[in-house]
């Protein structure tokens, strides 16, 4: 089979042209999958920052379980949108109560399952020297001057130290895949 010159041609831009689509596709995954790993550093920030409030969620839901209050006795919740049938009738009562203390009681477990997650990563960092750094920072709020003032160091050792804990902590948190 011969092809002319125009042939060859035509079959060479499309070539180029599915080549080029896929580098960039490549290029795109491989930058997508970086964005993600720096991401890890500021969902351990995350988690860091929202310790207080969810030790805090933790002890009311204990406090919640032990006075015997699982339903908080909302009438309309979007927990229980599932519940809609074909025919736009709600079930029975007792049936939308099981399910709404199913759900609070999965919320409960998911709330102590991340504070103990975080709890565990903490102690692994709490003989470092720099520890005071993510409790003064994370949990009560104080600024970096303040801070280093208080560990009587320049806020360039308060910026590096923080740093290398949060790190420390992402890679307990999230495995492998923070690195």
């Amino acid at each position: 089979m011969n092809l002319n010159k125009e042939d060859l041609k035509a079959i060479n831009q499309s070539i180029s042209k599915q080549i080029k689509k896929s580098v960039e596709a490549i290029l795109e995954a491989g930058k997508q999958v970086d964005e993600g790993q720096r991401n890890y550093y500021s969902a351990t920030e995350k988690l860091l920052y929202s310790y207080p409030a969810l030790k805090l969620k933790v002890a009311q839901d204990e406090d919640d379980l032990s006075n015997g209050i699982i339903y908080t006795g909302a009438k309309k919740s979007k927990d229980i949108a599932h519940f809609s049938s074909s025919r736009g009738m709600r079930p029975p009562e007792e049936q939308v109560q099981e399910e709404l203390e199913r759900s609070r009681r999965a919320s409960m477990e998911r709330t102590q399952l991340q504070v103990t997650r975080i709890d565990r990563a903490l102690e692994i960092i709490q003989e470092d020297p720099y520890y005071q750094i993510i409790p003064l920072k994370y949990f009560d709020g104080m600024s970096p001057e303040d801070i280093a003032n208080l560990l009587s160091c320049d806020e360039r050792t308060y910026r590096r130290n923080r740093s290398r804990l949060v790190n420390k902590l992402k890679i307990v948190l999230f495995g492998a895949d923070a690195l």
